[in-house]
């Protein structure tokens, strides 16, 4: 069965369930805020985390992350067979849609995915039924789901420094086709004509978006920045840590080059390089880290970089607020500025000077936990709600 064929009978599936759920849903539960369908790096967890009467409904499971949903459309079970699960994949994302779309006041859409196959025209029916039936509708983009490798590039021409657009490039020809700019640009267009508020890095997910944006809010949750740490007070070893969740992306490449050279002269240095292992094990270790190398190629700070500094690391990035603005003025002292041409030499200004590493790591701590806790962003995104 061709895709084409698919997503015809998933638009006609829900259509038919909307109307037949409609007595059903009197009897329901009512809901402000649909958030999903993927949780890129906890983003959707964490946004409806954050607002009251909120619901999460999601395609797929991430395997490094374990969190509950209200609502998961794929299941690996085999316990009705693989005919149900495939089923499933295909023709719950409408059902659920249908029945949501009953209960909710609106839907946040974080990615670029949809609960219907939504690439074949980038989400232009679903978001246009959507709004047709009064729902809310907002987009949260946390990257290549928006970003133009193409403007990246011309950027990168510009400013004389890669960023992740020219890496991306690298990493595979298909980014710097045609076909796959116009996806990006007809995702744009349809994000500009039916999303009430978007939500993107302006610079660092450079686009085609025409409508004003708001900025990345990361939501962190609360719970996890460590009120305090002893880790600074024994500095005979120092552990930095950088785990990559794309390693050519992130620069690890530099960072390994860089490491080699700091570790061989300076013995009580250890570094560590954790990939493709779980979110728990990250989050351990950087409850011993003092430095914490995030990623070299981006504008904004990553999830990991934040990770960071709420567990009182020092962060190393390429994150600038002479790229990105809408960081804020407060955040030039927050983390230390790097990129993948100055690593070394700031990496050995760190190790060279450790009682300023404490303090450093409070600052970040305190951007972190103004800027980027779930009760930092959650009056910044109700803002923008209203």
């Amino acid at each position: 069965m061709t895709d084409t064929r698919i997503f015809a009978r998933q638009k006609l599936l829900l259509r038919i369930c909307y109307r037949l759920f409609a007595p059903l849903a009197l009897f329901a539960k009512r809901v402000d805020w649909v958030v999903g369908p993927e949780d890129i790096a906890l983003m959707a967890t964490h946004i409806a985390a954050a607002l009251p009467r909120s619901y999460t409904a999601i395609h797929a499971r991430n395997r490094f992350y374990d969190v509950r949903y209200d609502a998961v459309i794929q299941t690996t079970s085999t316990a009705l067979g693989g005919r149900w699960a495939t089923w499933r994949r295909l023709y719950g994302g409408p059902i659920l849609l249908a029945w949501l779309a009953r209960r909710a006041a609106g839907f946040i859409y974080v990615g670029g995915g949809a609960y219907l196959e939504g690439h074949h025209d980038e989400r232009e029916f679903e978001f246009a039924f959507l709004r047709r039936h009064g729902r809310r509708l907002v987009c949260y983009f946390t990257g290549n789901d928006i970003r133009s490798p193409k403007l990246m590039a011309e950027r990168a021409l510009r400013t004389g420094r890669p960023n992740i657009g020219t890496q991306l490039l690298l990493v595979d020809p298909l980014f710097g086709t045609d076909a796959y700019d116009d996806a990006r640009r007809a995702r744009a267009d349809v994000a500009d004509r039916y999303a009430e508020v978007v939500f993107n890095a302006r610079n660092d997910q450079l686009s085609y978006l025409r409508s004003p944006t708001h900025p990345f809010l990361y939501f962190h949750p609360d719970e996890q920045f460590v009120p305090s740490t002893t880790k600074f007070d024994d500095l005979s070893r120092i552990l930095v840590i950088h785990a990559p969740s794309s390693p050519l992306l992130k620069g690890t490449d530099a960072v390994r080059a860089a490491m080699k050279r700091i570790t061989a002269a300076h013995p009580r240095v250890e570094y560590r390089e954790l990939i493709d292992v779980p979110h728990h094990e990250v989050l351990a270790a950087l409850d011993e880290a003092h430095i914490a190398l995030n990623e070299f190629y981006a504008s904004v700070p990553g999830v990991f970089g934040v990770e960071a500094m709420a567990r009182r690391a020092v962060v190393v990035t390429s994150a600038s607020v002479d790229d990105e603005p809408d960081l804020g003025e407060d955040a030039r002292n927050a983390w230390v500025v790097a990129d993948v041409d100055t690593l070394h030499d700031v990496i050995e200004g760190l190790v060279a000077r450790p009682d300023l590493l404490a303090s450093q790591a409070q600052h970040g701590w305190m951007w972190a936990r103004k800027h980027a806790s779930v009760s930092g962003c959650r009056a910044a995104m109700q803002s923008a709600l209203r």
